[in-house]
């Protein structure tokens, strides 16, 4: 009895034990079935994605050759600021292939790094030196995306070191520019390629002082060369026998070469009516070119144009003529004046005062979604701007933009400010963001009372900017008068005698060529 009992409980304990053992393992098959399932529908959401990726890197594959092709670096950052793409840009603009992996802190100038990515930057190039670049940049989820414009390869390489050049626009009787006169403190057509020198003509014929020989691969067509009263006529009908344009510069009644030029430049400063026209008589009965030069007012050029002037030159056309209504154009400036004048503008306040003004949102739209800033997408909003390009980036340019659209600009006053924005603030290399900010608005209003009409006085009654500015602008007082009235200087061909004059010949030719990208672009 004792011995059924126990074979009893035995066989209960066994079957307890079994039934448990047969649940748990039916648990971990429907475990192992559930979690079967799950991977089958992972692993088609994975052929999914990966089937989505690839129709993705497919629509991008015709642009991965635009890529690789662009002339300007390309690149993105991941949150600490380290490279995690690069294009082939990025190599030969500094010199080395193992970018992805470097942080952009490291390739960047010490004195430049509290700036951040936005603006003019100098990289570290392998070889010591630095490429001054204009840097565009854009937040891309916890990174940056960013794009560098490389200026120092922008400005035109000199065949001859320690030339340096300014170019001053020859305009017709409409004030328009036909023709660039390149002024050198030494041989022009020595010390630039003649593709240089085409590049800084903006797509205008150059007229250049002709002082040893011609480049045999000179460009006839759009090069016109200039000589001095003295020169042989045996030289002259040589050139012209080569096809090229001569004009005879400074011009005084007398010059043997003359039957051989198409062009003739005569000085007027200090020279009157009965003067000039007797200096003309000769070349006007050739029916050649007439051109004046020193043509400081407006009166002027409208006495030159009635002595029968057809081409001028000086400094009349960025000067107020009182002929196009006074102080009226300069209200809708007021608000961007006082915007410029100050680095503390909120996001808001910026977007409310660019957003009343439709013609300058619209304007400043065009402007962004340009090629001069390559954007990754189409901005179709001011606040997008904002949001993209930095509140600093888009209250300077809504202000370029304002100054264009004033009405009736001139078009190369417009292309001046912006030449002399520039320079101002490329001097200003090493200085805080809120100072080079100040230089750019001091070069870039230098010729507010020629896009306005109205003396400087006038205008800066009207714009709240600082006692500081008002004095550069006014006196050239200060740090930022001292550096606008060295732009004015060098912009007039007055080139330092003493010290490195490297500087300021490179900070010219890298803001001429930015000038003549972003008038492009505003116009």
């Amino acid at each position: 009895m004792v011995l059924a009992v126990v074979l009893a409980a035995v066989l209960v304990v066994v079957g307890v034990t079994a039934f448990v053992r047969l649940r748990a393992v039916e648990a971990e098959r429907d475990a192992l079935e559930t979690e079967r399932a799950r991977l089958a529908a992972d692993g088609e959401a994975l052929r999914a994605r990966v089937a989505e990726l690839r129709r993705e890197a497919d629509e991008l594959l015709p642009y991965r050759d635009a890529v690789d092709a662009a002339d300007d670096w390309l690149w993105a950052t991941d949150e600490e600021g380290t490279l995690r793409f690069s294009s082939p840009a990025g190599a030969v603009l500094l010199g080395r292939e193992d970018l992805v992996g470097t942080p952009l802190s490291e390739l960047t100038h010490e004195q430049d790094q509290p700036v951040g990515w936005n603006g003019v930057l100098r990289r570290k190039h392998t070889d010591g030196s630095h490429r001054t670049v204009d840097s565009r940049s854009v937040r891309s989820g916890r990174g940056w995306q960013g794009i560098d414009r490389d200026l120092t390869g922008g400005i035109p390489a000199k065949a001859t070191p320690g030339v340096a050049v300014v170019r001053s626009p020859v305009v017709d009787g409409r004030r328009e520019v036909v023709a660039y006169e390149l002024i050198g403190d030494g041989d022009v057509l020595a010390g630039f390629t003649p593709a240089a020198l085409l590049e800084l003509g903006a797509g205008r014929p150059v007229w250049v002082a002709l002082e040893g020989e011609v480049p045999p691969e000179l460009d006839r067509t759009r090069t016109v060369l200039q000589l001095s009263p003295d020169a042989s006529t045996e030289r002259a009908s040589a050139l012209k026998g080569q096809g090229l344009a001569l004009a005879l510069d400074q011009f005084d009644g007398s010059a043997d070469a003359l039957e051989y030029c198409g062009i003739v430049k005569v000085g007027v400063s200090g020279r009157s009516d009965d003067e000039l026209r007797a200096l003309l008589a000769e070349p006007a009965e050739r029916g050649l070119e007439l051109v004046a030069t020193g043509v400081a007012t407006g009166d002027e050029f409208t006495r030159c144009r009635l002595l029968g002037f057809s081409h001028f030159q000086g400094e009349f056309f960025a000067r107020p003529t009182g002929e196009r209504g006074g102080v009226g154009a300069v209200a809708s400036l007021q608000a961007l004046g006082e915007l410029t004048s100050t680095a503390n503008v909120s996001f808001e306040q910026l977007e409310r005062i660019i957003g009343a003004d439709v013609g300058l949102s619209v304007g400043l739209l065009r402007h962004v979604n340009s090629a001069f800033f390559a954007l990754p997408r189409k901005i179709d909003t001011v606040r997008e701007a904002l949001t993209l390009l930095g509140p600093r980036a888009v209250r300077r340019w809504a202000t370029v933009v304002a100054l264009s659209s004033v009405p009736e600009a001139p078009d190369q006053v417009v292309a001046l400010a912006l030449l002399r924005g520039r320079m101002c603030e490329l001097l200003g290399r090493g200085a805080s963001e809120a100072e080079r900010d100040r230089l750019f608005t001091v070069g870039l209003f230098s010729v507010a009372d020629a896009l306005l009409d109205a003396s400087m006085e006038q205008v800066l009654e009207t714009l709240p900017f600082s006692d500081e500015i008002t004095g550069a602008l006014l006196r050239l007082e200060g740090p930022l008068g001292r550096t606008l009235g060295t732009v004015l200087r060098y912009e007039q061909g007055h080139f330092p005698e003493a010290g490195d004059p490297t500087e300021l010949a490179e900070a010219y030719l890298a803001a001429l060529k930015w000038a003549d990208d972003a008038r492009r672009w505003v116009a």
